[in-house]
């Protein structure tokens, strides 16, 4: 039994794609812990439902600003003062120093990195214990950021110095892989597709009447990831009933912009707060269509595969998506799956609004499809078999 460790500067709530993989190398019998920190305080509720019922071992380091108010502070200004002195890996991974101790004190036969934060840590500790470093980029991180800014250099910096030392990479869609693998051809960089296990996945879905159901969820409602371009299309297809559901944290300007885009009587937008994921995927199963929508005002926003093109397909939502290259890469892959939008032309989204609700019988057949896919294809038991192979060909050379 081999003890894997995982490192992330997020809270598990907040990243779901590492809970995944821990639970998948820990079902395939390692042994597997996770170090990770506070950052959010939506978070913190939500991780007491996941940790009850993990299958890994955890330690939440550098405080919290409740429960460990001393060591979250420090924490805090020993990371503010290594960003001041241009101290990148320590600015960019609060309680560095505690990820190393903790990580090389358990011994590890394997290290896995998460988010860029990680990627300090992650070498220091690989290098000294001389063991495999993995790494997952769930983005194209220099690119989440404009190219050329503050922050894009950072990362860069970051990545630079890191990402020719680690053992190998994965990514979370073909064209990040296809990135990361142009800038540093050592790596060839395995796809793990940003899936969902099939337990979350609801019923078969059947007929439904009254105003066309939508959803839209994410951590964190913003108006610049293709929402506020969506209503617009919307405002074209005034005739159509709508309700649409927006799911996440909104602030209470986003609020006043996103109910007051609704100019007909026949559409409806109802705001939620985040839901835990086991609530999550029975809700999204109560609509008929899903938007995956991305803006590629960056780099990764042209390149990173959305995760709701697969909580979608699982739960039988006919999808509305945004054109990047990513996404019409994906629908080419699996046409079943939805259909294109352009969200710089609002008619290509009043049409298909309009024809969903006029052929309900139609949009059904497409949603089983999707339903279909979800449940042969698009899920984590697939990618999980990849993950796994993945990581043991590296526990196989030691």
């Amino acid at each position: 039994m081999s003890r894997i460790l995982i490192i992330t500067p997020k809270q598990p709530s907040g990243n779901p794609r590492m809970r995944k993989a821990a639970d998948a190398l820990a079902t395939a019998g390692n042994t597997v812990h996770v170090l990770y920190a506070f950052n959010a305080n939506w978070a913190t509720q939500a991780d007491v439902e996941i940790l009850a019922q993990a299958q890994w071992t955890w330690e939440r380091i550098g405080g919290h600003p409740r429960d460990a108010k001393f060591t979250y502070f420090i924490s805090r200004l020993m990371r503010k003062l290594a960003e001041s002195l241009g101290m990148t890996k320590y600015a960019m991974c609060r309680s560095y120093s505690k990820y190393v101790a903790l990580g090389m004190a358990w011994k590890p036969d394997l290290v896995i990195g998460h988010n860029p934060g990680a990627l300090g840590p992650l070498v220091e500790m690989g290098n000294k214990l001389n063991v495999p470093m993995l790494f997952d980029a769930e983005d194209y991180h220099r690119g989440e950021f404009h190219i050329g800014s503050q922050e894009s250099l950072r990362v860069q910096k970051l990545e630079d110095d890191c990402i020719p030392q680690i053992t190998a990479m994965t990514a979370a869609s073909p064209l990040i892989a296809k990135a990361y693998e142009a800038l540093y051809p050592q790596h060839q960089v395995t796809t793990i597709n940003n899936a969902f296990p099939k337990k979350n996945q609801p019923v078969l879905p059947t007929s439904e009447t009254g105003p066309l159901k939508i959803i839209w969820f994410s951590q964190v409602v913003g108006l610049d990831r293709g929402l506020a371009e969506f209503l617009q299309g919307m405002q074209h297809a005034k005739n159509v009933p709508i309700q649409l559901n927006v799911l996440g944290l909104c602030s209470n300007d986003v609020q006043q912009h996103l109910l007051g885009s609704v100019p007909s009587e026949l559409h409806q937008i109802t705001l939620y707060p985040p839901m835990a994921e086991s609530a999550l995927f029975e809700f999204i199963a109560e609509h008929e269509i899903g938007l995956a929508l991305e803006v590629p005002t960056t780099q990764n926003r042209e390149i990173c595969r959305t995760n709701k093109l697969y909580s979608f397909t699982l739960t039988g939502c006919h999808m509305l998506i945004s054109k990047t290259p990513a996404q019409e890469q994906f629908l080419r892959e699996f046409p079943d799956a939805g259909e294109l939008i352009d969200l710089n032309h609002p008619k290509t989204i009043a049409e298909p609004l309009g024809e969903a609700f006029e052929k309900r019988d139609e949009l059904l057949q497409k949603r089983q499809r999707a339903w279909q896919l979800g449940d042969t294809e698009l899920n984590w038991e697939v990618e999980s078999e990849v993950l796994v192979g993945f990581v043991h060909q590296y526990l196989r050379h030691e």
